[in-house]
């Protein structure tokens, strides 16, 4: 039976992939913080899968968690390590505080690398694959998020880099680029905790579109599931796939239009949303 490890199996991606994997014939080793006192997430699925689903308390950010979850995970290796676990710092660079930026780094990009590191003894073993889970923000920019962009577009550069390092030895490594869908990624948002006012209007205009987008029914993200679950199985071959209408549409103005035009286009597009009462 082959074995997956998922972070941030709390909520959103993390949790709806669970199942599918079980119902695939996987052993999951779901991880989360605050494990003990979330176990009934996965009621349902424990009481169908009593052998192939271990729930497991791992902070991405600590040592001692990593180094722990890697010593679980030796013995016998691990045939997926999905890095899930990630939130987002919205809000003007000037608004943030040191402690939210290196956070929101920490978190979703010093993480995955440390805890891909503590992992690969296994992973080697087993040629094993890594999905890191980013977004179509990782090539495309938004102002007032300029940290979580960063975080993710390291985290995709990051993935194309250890996909060469580690192609020799037998461990693949992909990274997904979702859009927009229906998570609860909203609600795990970090806001600045900062109110600068030279910001101050394009940072209403922020809370104002995040707010009407969050009453929207949005999009389930099966596509982002069904992707990250035929990686897993070897169906899915190539370094790096965007999920969604949006992050394919992104990618292709992007490939087509030249970067004065575009950031010209967007500029104007971003002042018109942001500043409209």
């Amino acid at each position: 039976m082959k074995k997956v490890l998922i972070t941030g199996c709390s909520s959103g991606v993390g949790r709806m992939l669970v199942r599918p994997f079980l119902e695939s014939g996987w052993s999951v080793v779901a991880t989360m913080r605050r494990a003990a006192e979330r176990q009934d997430l996965f009621k349902q699925e424990l009481s169908d899968y009593p052998k192939s689903l271990v729930i497991k308390n791992l902070d991405v950010i600590s040592q001692e968690d990593r180094s722990m979850m890697a010593s679980y995970i030796q013995e016998g290796g691990i045939d997926c390590l999905v890095n899930n676990a990630g939130f987002a710092l919205f809000g003007a660079l000037e608004d943030c505080s040191e402690a939210q930026i290196r956070n929101q780094l920490e978190v979703n990009l010093t993480a995955p690398i440390l805890l891909t590191r503590a992992f690969l003894p296994a992973l080697r073993l087993k040629k094993g694959r890594v999905i890191n889970v980013s977004s179509m923000m990782a090539f495309t920019s938004f102002p007032l998020s300029s940290v979580y962009c960063a975080s993710k577009s390291g985290l995709s550069m990051w993935s194309e880099a250890m996909r060469q390092e580690l192609a020799e030895l037998g461990v693949s490594v992909h990274v997904v680029e979702p859009g927009g869908f229906r998570t609860n990624f909203g609600t795990n948002i970090d806001w600045g905790t900062g109110d600068v006012s030279d910001y101050r209007t394009w940072t209403q205009g922020y809370h104002r579109l995040h707010d009407q987008l969050s009453e929207g029914k949005g999009k389930a993200p099966a596509p982002v599931i069904n992707r990250i679950l035929s990686i897993a199985k070897g169906e899915s071959r190539a370094l790096r796939y965007r999920a969604g209408l949006d992050a394919f549409m992104t990618a292709l103005m992007n490939w087509m239009i030249p970067e004065n035009i575009r950031l010209f286009v967007m500029g104007r597009l971003f002042k018109k949303v942001f500043t409209r009462s």
